[in-house]
């Protein structure tokens, strides 16, 4: 990457709080040394698409349904 991308900073809000596996409720993972629920990776994954599209455009989330965009893009 020749362009320096400006930071990009998140908050990330756990969507799954109630879900049945409990690694998501704050104080199951507080046991297991987290300091809270972890957010689940589908949440995570969309918050960290801001770069790549980013530096190459929204092509890099339009990729086919039989290919992944990260594949796609060379990555």
């Amino acid at each position: 990457m020749t362009d320096r991308l400006e930071p990009y900073r998140v908050e990330a809000y756990n969507t799954a709080k109630q879900s049945e596996n409990k690694m998501h409720d704050d104080t199951v993972a507080r046991r297991f040394g987290f300091s809270g629920g972890l957010v689940p990776g589908v949440d995570v994954m969309a918050y960290m698409m801001h770069l790549p599209i980013a530096r190459w455009g929204r092509a890099f989330s339009g990729a086919r349904a039989d290919r992944g965009a990260v594949r796609q893009a060379g990555l």
